[in-house]
């Protein structure tokens, strides 16, 4: 598994932290230090995440509802 596999599935673990459930979630890079996070039933539901990194790992700063 590549290093960016490995982030990307940290990121979606820490989604519960906002109360969502990472496995109805898919990610997408949109850009440098962002996503687009997109339900996986629902595929207009979608979020838009920032990025920060602390002690050299990237954790999420902010969530965005995109579009119901």
């Amino acid at each position: 598994m590549s290093k960016n596999e490995i982030t990307l599935l940290k990121l979606q673990s820490e989604l519960k932290f906002f109360g969502l459930n990472p496995a109805e979630w898919s990610l997408q890079r949109a850009q440098a230090l962002s996503y687009v996070i997109r339900n996986k039933l629902d595929k207009n539901f979608a979020l838009y995440g920032r990025l920060e990194y602390r002690d050299k790992k990237p954790r999420w700063k902010s969530l965005e509802l995109v579009s119901l």
